[in-house]
């Protein structure tokens, strides 16, 4: 009788740690989707000067040989994708999908080509990034002998439209920085 009653409590402590352990991580997803963009001014990747830029989380990904976060960041004109890595262009598939909506193809690379920018139809490209859950770059990295295949990163789209809102409506100032009292 004492072996059943000691197996039900551990049974039961068991459930209620994985309980726990789901409702934590549910609490961590809605977190993460409601944090997975900022505004805020930062150095633009592409300037080097000060500005409200959007920023989604780091993804890390392969690069065929090692591992390098990509970030994607708006900074007004157009949508970056930034990597500590070698971009590849010579397969003209690198590429940025929203949802199902068509690819958007791009070979425009900058710095050393660590950042592919989308800057084609911006007023479209927005209204996809508002409208969408997912955005996913399709990356490939250099050397290209031997080829590298193209790697997919996936980002959460969610709180892109509220840090939108902050880009057109006056960017905060970086952390712990006070503004000057009027």
């Amino acid at each position: 009788m004492q072996i059943n009653h000691a197996l039900r409590n551990q049974v039961s402590g068991r459930s209620r740690w994985a309980a726990f352990i789901v409702a934590s991580g549910l609490l961590a997803a809605a977190s993460t989707a409601e944090a997975a963009w900022t505004a805020a001014i930062k150095p633009d990747p592409l300037t080097r000067q000060p500005r409200c830029l959007l920023s989604s989380d780091p993804q890390v990904t392969s690069d065929g040989y090692d591992s390098t976060p990509v970030t994607l960041v708006f900074n007004g004109g157009g949508l970056l994708v930034v990597t500590e890595s070698e971009l590849d262009a010579s397969f003209a598939d690198l590429q940025l999908t929203v949802d199902k909506e068509p690819s958007i193809h791009s070979d425009q690379r900058e710095h050393k080509n660590m950042i592919l920018i989308f800057d084609q139809d911006l007023p479209d490209l927005i209204r996809k990034l508002r409208a969408g859950k997912h955005a996913t770059v399709y990356l490939r990295f250099w050397p290209t002998w031997p080829a590298t295949q193209s790697f997919a990163v996936t980002f959460s789209l969610a709180g892109f439209s509220k840090a939108h809102d902050s880009l057109t409506q006056g960017c905060p100032p970086p952390s712990g920085t006070t503004l000057p009292s009027r």
